[in-house]
């Protein structure tokens, strides 16, 4: 009896299943002597196919997760990208909807001279995040109005679970939005200071804006888990000069009519 012909000794499961995917994650693996071998094509080229589709699942994968960054780049260029990092980064995860959860830093290391790179990734991940984070009753006016005058300095405003911050350093926010719109982006340039985007899904919709430091700053507060009182206090440390409950009061309007806030 040739090698081909001699019998398969009996094989968990889960040890075939942990030797593939140690072979399809570029690392040593004895998963060809553990498969059955016969007439058509031979066992090492059923692997080859096999890891060439799983790292194209990959590939596609971060396509459409980073879709303008795709666009800004060009096929060609995010191609190269996308299989350098599938090269050096297999899934975790059992579901692929978290594959390339770390390819906006990893672009911001291997392009830190082009800053606007990793910047537009990260926008294109925290959108896609914000759209199928968990979903809660927004906050409404008249949940606000029930509230007694007592309870207030104890509230805590509760954020969404689709909130996200960026710190943007380029005129990343134009190049997106005219890659939305399908139109040429401009030049990448740096800002004359970092802008402070705020990210939130409202309805079915992820969205984004930009935030001023006052408004970034009681963000930070609810955040953190400070009442309506500490996050007066804390913004009127900051800010002197200001009315800041008048200004917490405008900025509460403004969030209840954003659908941002939850209960």
């Amino acid at each position: 009896m040739n090698a081909i012909e001699q019998p398969l000794q009996p094989l968990q499961l889960l040890d075939l299943q942990q030797s593939l995917q140690t072979y399809l994650t570029g690392q040593p693996s004895q998963i060809d002597t553990k498969l059955r071998r016969g007439p058509g094509i031979a066992a090492e080229r059923r692997l080859a196919i096999y890891h060439h589709a799983y790292r194209a699942r990959l590939h596609e994968t971060l396509a459409d997760s980073y879709g303008h960054t795709r666009r800004y780049l060009g096929d060609e260029w995010f191609e190269r990208e996308a299989l350098a990092f599938v090269e050096d980064h297999g899934s975790q995860h059992f579901s692929l909807r978290w594959y390339g959860a770390d390819f906006a830093p990893w672009l911001s290391q291997r392009w830190p001279d082009d800053g606007e790179i990793g910047e537009l990734a990260a926008l294109d991940w925290a959108l896609r995040s914000a759209f199928d984070a968990a979903d809660a009753p927004t906050l409404t006016m008249a949940d606000l109005a029930s509230l007694a005058p007592e309870d207030w300095a104890d509230l805590r405003l509760q954020l969404p679970a689709s909130y996200a911050r960026l710190k943007q350093s380029f005129n990343t926010l134009a190049l997106w939005q005219a890659l939305d719109g399908d139109e040429t982006p401009p030049a990448a340039q740096p800002l004359t200071a970092p802008l402070d985007l705020l990210i939130w899904r409202r309805g079915h919709s992820p969205h984004f804006r930009s935030l001023r430091p006052l408004e970034a700053q009681a963000l930070d507060a609810l955040a953190a888990g400070r009442t309506f009182a500490e996050t007066c206090a804390d913004l009127a440390d900051a800010s002197a000069d200001l009315d800041v409950v008048a200004e917490l009061g405008t900025l509460l309007r403004r969030w209840v009519d954003e659908e941002f806030l939850v209960r």
